[in-house]
């Protein structure tokens, strides 16, 4: 009898987890769906609601993202329009990203770390500085150096149609907290948290070429996550995006230029 109670209790408790997140998921695709729609709409009054609806959403992901564990690992596959949500292999980390859909050929996005400490879930916003625009985090990778985890990121900031700029940036949940400023990349001037590039499309170096190189096809940066190793473009003084490639290697301590 005891078994059978125990069996209908994880039962039991189960749906209910399913239920509740079934729910946020529902309400996180309500509010996108309302925002989306407020993006389209050029009026006065449709920025103010655009606004207030990315603000509700910023305010629903932290509120959730810090009360229900199990929506670190929840695949929120309805929420697509203008998000992206990236989790660590260890599901201990993830990072929701939003295009606020507040800028031209500008993008601006928002993000919110969420995070596993001894069972325990927290989130914080990524706060910006003025006049930033935010990064849209498009993957999420981790080594491990003598036991400890270190997250790496790869992220994208739209600054026009034409200029991007490409950073991989570490993490790692150091002392009961998410550390943002870990370092393990290391470069001629020491070791540093992130590895960045800007690339202009709309330089004469990129917009008058003859040698029959797409420039946007080699601009991205990669984590290639067989060999962990950080993949950038190498790009010439004139700006000029090329096929080769500038590789860093994780070497079971550090990430290292080959």
């Amino acid at each position: 009898m005891k078994k059978l109670l125990l069996v209908f209790i994880i039962f039991f408790n189960t749906w209910v987890f399913g239920q509740d997140l079934n729910q946020i998921e529902k309400k996180l695709f309500d509010l996108n769906v309302k925002r989306v729609f407020w993006s389209y709409d050029q009026s006065l009054s449709a920025h103010d609601s655009l606004d207030n609806y990315n603000a509700e959403i910023k305010d629903f992901i932290l509120d959730f993202s810090s009360k229900h564990k199990q929506t670190l690992n929840h695949p929120f596959k309805s929420v697509n329009q203008g998000f992206d949500i990236v989790s660590s292999a260890d599901g201990l980390f993830r990072i929701y990203s939003w295009n606020e859909f507040a800028g031209g050929t500008m993008q601006f996005y928002q993000n919110v770390f969420q995070y596993n400490i001894g069972g325990k879930v927290y989130s914080k916003l990524n706060e910006k500085r003025n006049q930033e625009s935010g990064h849209r985090f498009y993957d999420l990778n981790e080594v491990s150096v003598d036991g400890k985890k270190y997250y790496i990121t790869s992220s994208i900031v739209i600054g026009s149609s034409a200029v991007y700029y490409y950073q991989a940036k570490v993490f790692s949940i150091k002392n009961g907290k998410l550390n943002e400023n870990a370092k393990l990349i290391k470069t001629k001037t020491g070791l540093k948290n992130t590895l960045g590039y800007e690339v202009d499309l709309s330089s004469s170096a990129n917009r008058n070429r003859n040698d029959g190189v797409v420039s946007m096809d080699y601009m991205e940066l990669i984590y290639d996550k067989k060999t962990q190793t950080i993949v950038i473009p190498l790009i010439k003084a004139d700006g000029k995006v090329t096929k080769n490639k500038i590789k860093y290697r994780f070497t079971g301590k550090y990430f290292e230029k080959m």
